[in-house]
């Protein structure tokens, strides 16, 4: 039989490149904008870097509310899961929280929300990083 062909290595291809992207979106999320970095997207690696720094160190410094992992109800479940959207500096944010938050003023409320602004911004980041790795998005 002259006519048949192998079968091409598609799939083989699309699963190492699903891991290349699931690795480039977790990357994006540990650390703001290394995601970008890893594609030679210097612009955005650089913006979501210092967005999302800025914004931590702000609310951290404002003595915004950062959240723990043990949280009372589901807002405090979802403020957790907002701050931790920052990656490593999450870290930042505690070590930066040193006399304890303060949201019986606004400064503090304020910087509540940039604090889960920055890890959702994060998060947005590290997924656009995730899909354009895949090819999806540019």
């Amino acid at each position: 039989m002259t006519g048949e062909t192998s079968a091409p290595a598609v799939p083989q291809q699309n699963s190492r490149r699903e891991r290349i992207a699931f690795a480039i979106g977790v990357a994006g999320w540990l650390v703001p904008g290394l995601g970008h970095a890893l594609m030679k997207m210097w612009g955005r690696a650089v913006a979501c870097f210092l967005t999302v720094g800025v914004l931590v160190i702000l609310g951290a410094g404002m003595r915004g509310n950062v959240f723990n992992s043990s949280g009372n109800d589901a807002f405090d479940s979802l403020g957790y899961l907002a701050d931790l959207g920052t990656g490593t500096f999450y870290m930042l944010a505690r070590a930066l929280e040193r006399d304890g938050s303060d949201v019986s003023r606004a400064e503090g409320d304020y910087g509540t929300r940039f604090l889960a602004t920055a890890g959702v911004l994060n998060l947005l980041a590290a997924l656009h990083a995730y899909e354009a790795a895949r090819g999806r998005k540019a």
